[in-house]
Formats: structure tokens, C-alpha cells, sequence
């Protein structure tokens, strides 16, 4: 009996197992043939997108504006001027510091000649300073000499003979004097920073405002005789420390001749 139970429930178990496996089988069936291309729900085409516009159909984009237009100057930029003037000033010597008369010289006619064919016609090339007037009162002497000691030692000497002196530390200030007063006489150092010694005769001799003004020369060189061969024009050289006798006659000997029709004074 129990023998026969057994049996039963085994081909119940093995019916059952059969007929689940007859449902999967057709249901995998089913699936596929609903996912397969080509059935009544997948036959159906497929939307189509929307063509791309071409590109003559596009919109043109606006032209933007041009700069010019859309940015207007702004009031700094409209104010900036639109010409610089090149004006040269004229009142100023036209000496350059050198070490020699030569290199001077040649540096004095450059300026006066440069920029002579980039000017205006209508612009006329500035004059050469006028001789001044002697002032009425004792002679006026220029003394230069960058040392402190050598102009006040100067000073003392011609102003004790009766003499009016102004002082200058170097060439650049000499020439600045030079052209706002009238001298009978100058006496300068040659060894000077800035314009030596050399350089301001040049400059002076190249002046016909004060080409005719006498010039004596004073140098702590040994070697007098080359130093009057690269200054010719100076009526006259003397070695430091010099002897204050010999100066002042030397100066009395070039301005006294003059004093009297120039200055209407007698010197003693």
C-alpha cells in the first residue's frame, strides 16, 4: 500500500515538472516572437525626426555695429592735442662742455646749423647775441675758476685796483654771464669740470658779440708754452699760484688803453 502511494506522488511530481516545463517553453516562445522585427506592433515605422534646417534657411545673424559707431571717443582721448610743437629755445649758447677747442668749436657750429633744413621758411634762424653797451662805472672783469680760493683771491685783487668783478665756477656759467653783461675782460682757469677753460674761449671767440673781449688764461700746468699752442687768441698765460703783480699788470696793460673812451673813467 504504502508502496503504491509512493508511486502516484512520484508521477504526480513528474507530470507537474513536465507541464511547467511545457508553460516556460511556450512563454520564451511567446516573448520572442513579440520582440522579433517584423510583427504587427513593431511593423509600424518609427517617427521620423524633423530635417535639419538648411543653412540658406537659417537667419543671418545682425552685423554688429561698428566700433566707431558703438563706441564713441571719450572726452580724454577727443582733449589729447594733435601736435607737439618742437620750438628749440635760443637764449642759450650754443657751447657743449668738451675737452679741447676743436672738439668745442665743432660742437658750437653743429648747433647753430642744425635743423636749418627741417624749419619753416617763415622762421627765421635766431641772431647772434648783440655786443652790450658798456655800463657807465669802473671796467666789469669775468673771473672764472671752478676752485672757491682762486676766485675770492681774484676777486680781492681786481676789485682792490678799482676794478668791478663777477665770479663763475666754470664755463656753462661764464656764458650764461657773458650774454647779460659786458665785460672789458676775462680772466679764466683752463683745467674746469662741466665746459673747461678751452671749450669757453672757443665758444667766446666764435661770438662776434665778444670776439673783440681780451682774454687771459691762468693753469696749474708746468708747461706754458703748450698750453698757449692749444688756446690761440689768449693775449696772454699765467701759472698758478700767480704773481699778483704780474696779473694786474697785465690786466691794467689790455683794459686801461680802453678806459678812458669806453668807461669815461681814468684808472689809476
Amino acid at each position: 500500500m504504502l508502496s503504491l502511494v509512493s508511486n502516484v506522488l512520484g508521477l504526480t511530481l513528474l507530470i507537474g515538472l513536465g507541464m511547467l516545463a511545457v508553460v516556460v517553453v511556450l512563454w520564451l516562445l511567446v516573448t520572442r516572437r513579440r520582440t522579433r522585427p517584423g510583427t504587427r506592433r513593431d511593423s509600424q515605422p518609427a517617427p521620423r525626426a524633423a530635417p535639419a534646417p538648411s543653412p540658406a534657411a537659417r537667419p543671418a545673424p545682425a552685423a554688429s555695429p561698428p566700433a566707431s559707431a558703438a563706441e564713441p571717443p571719450t572726452a580724454a582721448a577727443a582733449a589729447l592735442p594733435t601736435a607737439i610743437p618742437s620750438a628749440i629755445p635760443s637764449v642759450i649758447p650754443s657751447a657743449i662742455p668738451g675737452s679741447s677747442p676743436a672738439a668745442a668749436g665743432a660742437a658750437a657750429g653743429a648747433a647753430a646749423g642744425n635743423g636749418a633744413g627741417d624749419r619753416p621758411a617763415a622762421r627765421a634762424a635766431s641772431p647772434a647775441p648783440a655786443p652790450l653797451a658798456a655800463p657807465p662805472g669802473p671796467p666789469r672783469l669775468l673771473l672764472v675758476d671752478d676752485s672757491a680760493v682762486a676766485r675770492a683771491k681774484l676777486r680781492r685783487l681786481f676789485e682792490g685796483a678799482g676794478y668791478q668783478a663777477d665770479l663763475a665756477g666754470d664755463g656753462l656759467e661764464a656764458l650764461v654771464l657773458l650774454g647779460q653783461r659786458h665785460y672789458a675782460l676775462m680772466v679764466t682757469d683752463l683745467e674746469m669740470p662741466n665746459l673747461d677753460g678751452l671749450g669757453l674761449i672757443t665758444a667766446a671767440q666764435g661770438q662776434p658779440a665778444w670776439r673783440d673781449m681780451p682774454i687771459l688764461a691762468i693753469t696749474g700746468h708746468d708747461n706754458l708754452q703748450a698750453r698757449m699752442h692749444e688756446c690761440p687768441g689768449v693775449f696772454g698765460i699765467h701759472k698758478k699760484p700767480w704773481v699778483d703783480d704780474d696779473l694786474l699788470a697785465h690786466v691794467d696793460a689790455l683794459v686801461k688803453p680802453l678806459a678812458a673812451e669806453l668807461y669815461d673813467i681814468e684808472l689809476d
